[in-house]
């Protein structure tokens, strides 16, 4: 399938997703714990800020899905969220056992083969090479964008390997900060230790695996300052 078909498919899905909700929640503002309060103690504001896009960068068992997941179980009862998760990494019994709501998250896989636990619908297939490999990432910032400016979601969790992107990736990126800000959502971007793409957070937390225990370690001005922990 076409990467603007599929892309087409998605973003129509999405649109779909969205009329079901009656009525658009009133802007957001303020800071959302993620439910970590060692974790919450590295955030200006003991929170992660809606209406913004925030960083959460880290290698392999670094923690970055745990505080993701954590963020989201505590939401309000009638939050929605989503989680784009290009990977196909999200486990959704995991999620679960962590207090999310998988009623009330909307999990959106483009590009994953067909019978994947999917939002998209798309089962576009295993990505291979070249514009094969990169269209899924693509599709997926795309509906990334349209998930935070819709106003439906209280977060949003976007996973996306910054090595299948096309060129022009930086672009798309920086419109997911305005998307957020539109939007009032927190939004989530979860990236590896040494990102290629750096999206314009409004804050980056670095997070690694120390004893058992996650460790936060927030970075101002491309350096990393103060330093908070949390038993995995």
């Amino acid at each position: 399938m076409s990467q603007p078909r599929e892309r087409h498919l998605v973003l129509a899905h999405l649109r779909d997703e969205i009329r079901r909700i009656e009525r658009r929640p009133a802007r957001r503002e303020g800071c959302v714990p993620s439910g970590l309060a060692e974790v919450d103690a590295a955030l200006p504001g003991g929170g992660f800020p809606r209406g913004a896009l925030c960083e959460l960068a880290g290698g392999p068992a670094s923690g970055k899905t745990a505080v993701a997941l954590s963020l989201l179980a505590g939401l309000g009862p009638e939050a929605l969220s989503a989680w784009v998760d290009v990977r196909g990494d999200l486990y959704p019994p995991a999620a679960a056992a962590r207090g999310v709501d998988l009623a009330r998250l909307l999990v959106v896989r483009p590009g994953l083969p067909a019978g994947s636990s999917t939002a998209s619908g798309a089962g576009a297939g295993p990505a291979r090479d070249g514009d094969a490999a990169r269209a899924p990432a693509v599709t997926a910032l795309w509906a990334a964008e349209a998930l935070l400016a819709s106003g439906a979601f209280a977060a949003v969790v976007v996973d996306v390997p910054a090595a299948r992107l096309a060129h022009g990736a930086d672009a798309m990126a920086r419109r997911l900060q305005a998307a957020a800000e539109k939007g009032g959502a927190v939004g989530l971007w979860l990236a590896p230790r040494r990102a290629a793409l750096r999206v314009p957070a409004a804050l980056r937390l670095e997070l690694s695996s120390e004893g058992g225990r996650v460790v936060a370690r927030r970075a101002v001005g491309g350096a990393v300052a103060g330093r908070a922990g949390h038993a995995a």
